[in-house]
């Protein structure tokens, strides 16, 4: 009997005003022109549970791929990662990065796909070069991009490390002017700024001995430049101890050509400024805007800092008349500037609070550091040297940047030395000193800072651009310094084993890529706002509840078949795709080359 040429015939009757329905299986046939049926199996009375069980068994026996199984045959053989990896794909496909890469087809694998492959990588799940294949055999990558994961070898990933540098400056050029163009004001102010990164190894030419905010540690300097929406658009590495201040007139000969700096504002930190810095840029006609070291802030004219010398923690506002308030946080006054030059004078009330508190709590913890030294110093077996023992106090306080008010007195002492009554040992006992004129002389610029630009153009209502204009800017330079915060993150999550200045420098740039992609969507969140996903604002918490949804290859033991499906779709990963504007992300043509793939 063949099932899959039956169907399911009922009929009802009615017996002592009841009905009654009646199940059978029945062929269907033509007979004189006319449609009959045979009924080849009387099933009697059904429950609807039952006529629906018997509905679907002919309805799959009439399917070529039906079987009969049990949940216990039923297993998950291997789990690819999906959704996460093909947002961060589409994203790279939406930036058009393929486009600077050699796609002629002449190579097993283009080098567009190895950036793509690392990149999607260190958004995601960073790991050494080495381990990267292993990581993309995991994801659905491979039927995204066509390449079979026998193809993506350490070899040539450390080969095409090369390649990927050479195209850099392609890169940049690109990304520039898909900013430019498609968000023109977010490149009227561009923020620049270096950090410094540490990996394995020692025979990076680039890599240098020295201090950085690490530490003393084997390092190299990233310099980055990035737009107002902390998207970048230029970057390169540079040798280990490069001083900041150095840097301006490197990027401006290396910028100079590439980018129309005259329609941007350059903004950076005051450890960069130097008076040569400044002319260059002002020669070049290079707008900018920037601080001042607070040294310069004693060479202003026309501003009294003396009242704030002896207030304390109190709110100082009430000395700031001559000042316009711009926010809580921020009061400013234009102060006598230069030919080509503006300088405007800042003064924030919870910085003036924070130096303050800082600098007694600093205080406080050099005193306990007397008390546990004149401890040690009470307990020596050997006599102390005058000299020796001033200058490791000096050295606290000038590492603590107390030294312009404090200082120490050593008193001499002689005792006896435990268990030898005959024994003398000379020591000290320091007390500390505090210079209350100039603890208050020090404490006069708290709270202020000292902007700096060359925006120095006048119509009749005086600059164009106004002081609250130029400030704004400067402030925003947190998009950069959250920048080298998720950049350097990829880097330190594993070392990197890279030695060539070509490998590191191409390191640096898929880490920037990775940058760029998750900026992107981390500005698509915080536009588009959610519903059930509404405290989903970041990158890292948006991969973690994509990451939920997979690629399984499934397979039916009893009958040695496999098949792959994707994990069910919740409402979240829905509104999530939705707000980052890729809900088309979900192919199923991924779903069907897995399948093909996986069952050879």
């Amino acid at each position: 009997m063949d099932l899959a040429k039956l169907h399911l015939h009922w009929r009802e009757s009615a017996y002592q005003g009841k009905t009654y329905r009646s199940y059978s299986l029945a062929r269907a046939y033509r007979k004189d022109g006319k449609n009959r049926k045979e009924i080849v199996v009387k099933l009697g009375k059904l429950t609807e549970e039952e006529a629906n069980r018997w509905r679907d068994i002919l309805q799959m026996c009439r399917r070529p791929d039906t079987f009969l199984t049990t949940l216990d045959n039923l297993a998950v053989r291997k789990r690819f990662t999906y959704l996460d990896v093909a947002v961060v794909s589409a994203v790279w496909d939406e930036w058009g990065l393929d486009d600077v890469f050699d796609t002629s087809g002449r190579r097993d694998v283009d080098v567009a796909i190895i950036a793509r492959i690392l990149t999607v990588n260190r958004c995601l799940d960073p790991v050494a070069k080495s381990r990267t294949p292993e990581w993309f055999s995991l994801t659905a990558l491979p039927w995204m991009v066509d390449v079979s994961p026998d193809l993506v070898n350490p070899s040539r990933i450390f080969r095409d490390l090369e390649a990927i540098e050479e195209r850099k400056e392609a890169i940049c050029s690109h990304l520039y002017e898909r900013m430019r163009k498609e968000s023109p004001e977010s490149m009227r102010s561009v923020f620049y700024d270096l950090s410094s990164a540490t990996f394995s190894g020692s025979r990076c030419v680039l890599m240098k001995w020295g201090r950085c905010k690490e530490g003393y540690r084997h390092h190299v300097v990233l310099a980055l430049v990035v737009n107002r929406d902390g998207l970048p658009f230029y970057w390169e590495v540079l040798p280990g101890g490069t001083a900041d201040a150095k840097t301006i007139a490197w990027l401006m000969d290396h910028c100079r050509e590439r980018f129309d700096l005259s329609q941007m504002t350059l903004v950076f930190d005051r450890g960069m400024v130097s008076e040569d810095n400044l002319v260059l840029l002002e020669q070049d006609g290079i707008k900018y805007i920037t601080a001042m070291d607070k040294s310069q802030l004693e060479k202003i004219s026309g501003v009294d800092f003396q009242p704030f010398a002896s207030l304390d923690q109190e709110p100082a506002e009430e000395l700031l008349s001559d000042f316009t308030k711009l926010n809580d946080k921020t009061y400013y006054r234009e102060v006598t500037g230069e030919e080509n030059r503006r300088y405007i004078l800042c003064f924030n009330p919870q910085l003036f609070r924070d130096q303050r508190r800082a600098r007694h709590q600093a205080i406080a913890d050099f005193s306990a550091f007397v008390e546990t030294m004149n401890s040690k110093l009470l307990a020596a077996k050997h006599s102390r040297q005058h000299k020796a023992t001033y200058e490791k106090f000096k050295r606290q306080l000038v590492k603590t940047r107390l030294n312009a008010f404090m200082d120490v007195n050593l008193h001499p002492l002689r005792q006896k030395t435990a268990g030898n009554a005959e024994c003398f040992v000379d020591t000290y006992q320091a007390r500390p000193i505090i210079d209350d004129e100039m603890l208050k002389n020090t404490g006069r610029l708290d709270g202020f800072w000292l902007l700096a630009t060359n925006h120095v153009e006048k119509d009749e209502k005086g600059f164009r651009l106004f002081p609250q204009e130029a400030i704004r800017p400067y402030r925003e330079k947190t998009v950069i310094e959250s920048a080298f915060r998720d950049i350097k993150s990829f880097v330190e999550v594993v070392p990197m084993y890279v030695w060539t200045a070509e490998h590191v420098r191409a390191h640096f740039t898929v880490c920037v890529l990775a940058y760029l992609i998750n900026r992107t969507l981390t500005m698509r969140l915080h536009k588009q706002q959610g519903q059930t996903t509404r405290d989903i604002v970041t990158h890292e918490k948006l991969y973690t509840i994509l990451s939920e949804c997979q690629i399984d290859h499934i397979i039916v033991k009893n009958v040695g078949i496999s098949t792959c499906n994707m994990t069910v779709l919740t409402e979240a990963h829905k509104e999530l795709l939705d707000r980052v504007g890729l809900i088309k992300t979900l192919q199923t043509r991924v779903v069907e080359k897995a399948r093909i793939a996986l069952n050879g």
